[in-house]
């Protein structure tokens, strides 16, 4: 089973985008894939939502490591010349928010 799951967000995240996320998602240890849009947000700031999938809480040692990945995924887009995420928010199957950051620039 897949611990994280990525919402696809067609308007901003592209396939090389998409994996560039899995692939930093990877190097913190977790499997992840992407899931279809869930339609939740506000339409003028760009939310990336990721979905955790165990029923316990994220470790730790992940929550610990999460500010710099998404740093990374914010650099990433700023690299490429497209609008980063405001925020990135990991939901618990409930849909409550487990964790929420405004990426900054590194």
């Amino acid at each position: 089973m897949n611990q994280i799951l990525v919402e696809e967000d067609f308007a901003h995240i592209e396939g090389q985008d998409m994996n560039i996320i899995l692939d930093l998602l990877d190097e913190l240890g977790l499997e992840a894939e992407p899931t279809p849009p869930r339609g939740r947000g506000d339409r003028h700031r760009w939310q990336l939502a990721l979905h955790w999938q165990p029923s316990d809480l994220i470790p730790q040692e992940i929550a610990l490591q999460l500010p710099t990945v998404t740093c990374r995924i914010r650099e990433h887009f700023v690299g490429i010349e497209k609008q980063p995420p405001s925020t990135v928010a990991v939901y618990a199957r409930d849909e409550t928010v487990l964790w929420s950051s405004r990426p900054e620039a590194a």
